[in-house]
């Protein structure tokens, strides 16, 4: 099994489902107007950096650094309807590890967009500049109650000829509905073709509440997220055209070093319903910060983990 897997593949779901971004903000009461506005205890421009290691037999069982990562909180944004908005950004790149990029070179953003209450996803953007060349937009249509997934539109290879012998380049097709207008903005390709196809419809909304795996880590640092009696909540969570149900459960306060620092650090377990063998951990500083100090999953043939190095703010 190839390093690239290990860095596209299980990264997406890692960052993806913790931070995975792997990263949301939730309240478990199906009511979405009866529920509070999340607090946090950080400010717009706060940017964690992190390093992602793996360590197994590719590595012949020593730790090796593939990839860095940071993440972002931003607000004053917009929603596609032009409401008010709060973004979380995480970014991937392995442009500082010789080795990773040998194998696949990764420049992967993801960007969610959530509603004023920071309780409703509403787009995720991901982008990977790197080996892939991958845009993917995932839209949450809450007025309609449905799940849309658009990409970037790509050549493939179409048979023409005596016997269907010769081969060329074509655009793919346009899919099955169209481009919504706020994702219009991109130029036109050759021959007038749009940037972005429509790639399919996703599971419906059926829930007041849902979230993406990015913001799901933030949820954790929320002020509000747990109550005192509560160790365990099931949230749902967006990830790419199906709406899954994880389980977040409180563990318990651990001692552990980060990049030669020692913290107090409070234990969470992440799995879905659907794959109970499959669980991540996070691990959030015991004070008022709750900063995630380290994530961690296994991987194929060996372990990943996700380190703080140092936080930034831009004002």
């Amino acid at each position: 099994m190839k390093c690239d897997y290990i860095i596209s593949h299980q990264w997406k779901v890692v960052l993806l489902v913790f931070f995975f971004s792997l990263f949301n903000i939730v309240a478990v009461a199906d009511n979405h107007e009866a529920s509070s506005n999340p607090r946090f205890p950080f400010a717009s421009g706060e940017t964690l950096h992190y390093k992602l290691s793996y360590r197994g037999l590719l590595t012949s069982m020593i730790w090796a650094t593939l990839a860095d990562v940071k993440m972002t909180y931003l607000t004053d944004k917009k929603t596609p309807a032009q409401q008010s908005a709060y973004q979380f950004e995480l970014s991937l790149s392995t442009e500082n590890y010789t080795k990773a990029e040998i194998f696949q070179p990764v420049r992967y953003t993801y960007t969610t967009t959530l509603d004023r209450l920071k309780q409703r996803t509403v787009l995720v953007e991901e982008v990977d500049n790197g080996h892939n060349q991958s845009h993917d937009f995932l839209w949450l249509d809450w007025d309609h109650h449905m799940t849309q997934l658009f990409k970037k539109r790509e050549k493939e290879q179409e048979n023409f000829g005596f016997l269907g012998l010769d081969v060329r380049e074509v655009w793919e097709k346009d899919g099955e509905l169209a481009i919504p207008a706020f994702l219009g903005e991109y130029p036109m390709l050759d021959e007038q073709t749009s940037y972005l196809i429509h790639k399919e419809s996703g599971d419906k909304i059926d829930r007041s509440q849902i979230l993406d795996p990015l913001s799901l880590i933030y949820s954790l640092r929320s002020l509000n997220f747990w109550s005192e009696l509560e160790t365990d909540k099931e949230i749902a969570v967006a990830i790419s055209d199906d709406i899954r149900l994880y389980h977040v459960k409180k563990l318990a306060l651990e001692k552990l070093t980060v990049n030669g620092q020692s913290y107090k650090g409070m234990k969470y377990k992440i799995q879905t319903d659907e794959r109970k063998n499959n669980f991540y951990y996070v691990w959030l500083s015991d004070d008022e910060k709750k900063i995630p100090l380290r994530m961690a999953m296994d991987a194929p043939l060996g372990k990943l983990e996700i380190d703080l190095m140092k936080i930034t703010e831009e004002r």
